[in-house]
């Protein structure tokens, strides 16, 4: 079991409610970095400095924040409707098992259902804690509010390199910045690198556009994940769990400096490092408001696949964690400013 990505997907974080995997995020990184800052979000900055003179400045950036819901109302009756934050699946909605954190912390545990209109849609959504009165529930602490995350716990599964957990998106990309840093914690690179654990992705791509603004870094590398359709496994699915991390084309918030493009790939095939070439139809990550800070920032998605997203679970191989932690350490350790200097010769 790899215990540090447990205990990232087992946390509960909303969009600015992400104190749990900021904590986690600090006592795994905080020693092995030069200084740790944040933006006024909330995003966590941990900077290792670089050896050259004028440094060229890299960003690595990956989400705390899951999708989930708020308290929206207590009924009389005792039910607690609620808001999604982000895109939760509506197949994720029904007769699922979640957890209320109280202001104080406290875990209230409750069944999510739904209501749906004429056409079969979701309308209403509601937690039912086994009480029937509006007292009932706010004795429990439960207030408007409250943040709701789905109480799924990390597992292996029958394959021991297949991790089920919630929020895979995206403690994922947050495990791979820690584990990546942990390497790179004994080595000196010529380059600023700056690990980002961001906050407020899922409601808008925020804390990237912060940290971005915060730390004017030369190029940020969004670590994020995207959706495998599960029942396709040719040539036309290139987010096959189990091979290898996504180097991403493009996708509708941005498409890469293809100078820059080109050393990501030519990096990995010169490791050994495995990959999948990847573009997005829709979607989007930290990169797409970090490029347009300023006046413009070369930007890049590594991915990590997964199989089923936005819901209760998801899947991921740590075949593909491994490759994408390689990725992240040989591009903080040979991108100079020389090679930025190229990627902007136009």
């Amino acid at each position: 079991m790899r215990e540090l990505l447990k205990r990232l997907s087992d946390a509960d974080a909303v969009a600015s409610k992400e104190s749990e995997v900021r904590n986690i995020m600090k006592e795994e990184c905080s020693a092995l970095c030069d200084d740790v800052s944040y933006d006024h979000l909330g995003s966590v900055i941990f900077h290792k400095k670089g050896t050259e003179d004028n440094p060229l400045k890299i960003m690595f950036s990956a989400h705390m924040d899951e999708v989930g819901f708020l308290v929206r109302h207590i009924s009389d009756i005792g039910f607690v409707y609620l808001i999604a934050l982000g895109g939760v699946l509506d197949k994720s909605k029904e007769m699922q098992k979640v957890r209320i954190t109280t202001n104080d912390g406290r875990k209230v545990t409750g069944i999510l259902n739904v209501t749906k209109n004429e056409k079969g849609n979701v309308k209403d959504m509601y937690v039912d804690l086994g009480v029937d009165t509006r007292e009932e529930v706010e004795a429990l602490g439960v207030e408007i509010g409250n943040m709701v995350c789905f109480a799924s716990e990390c597992v292996q599964m029958n394959n021991e390199k297949v991790y089920a957990g919630k929020a895979m998106d995206d403690r994922t990309g947050c495990y791979v910045i820690a584990e990546a840093l942990k390497r790179l914690s004994n080595e000196n690179t010529a380059a600023d690198v700056y690990m980002v654990a961001s906050s407020s992705e899922e409601v808008g791509v925020r804390g990237g556009k912060t940290a971005t603004y915060q730390i004017n870094p030369d190029i940020v590398f969004a670590i994020d994940v995207a959706n495998n359709p599960e029942l396709v496994k040719n040539y036309t699915n290139h987010r096959l769990i189990g091979k290898g991390c996504m180097i991403v084309h493009y996708d509708k918030t941005m498409a890469p400096n293809e100078k820059l493009l080109s050393y990501v790939k030519q990096t990995a095939k010169r490791c050994g490092i495995s990959y999948q070439c990847d573009m997005f139809s829709g979607g989007g990550t930290d990169a797409g408001n970090a490029h347009l800070s300023r006046n413009g920032k070369l930007a890049l998605v590594i991915g990590i696949p997964l199989r089923y997203c936005h819901g209760a679970w998801s899947l991921v191989h740590e075949d593909d964690l491994e490759s994408t932690i390689a990725l992240v350490c040989e591009l903080a350790r040979t991108l100079k400013k020389e090679n930025f200097e190229d990627f902007i010769s136009f």
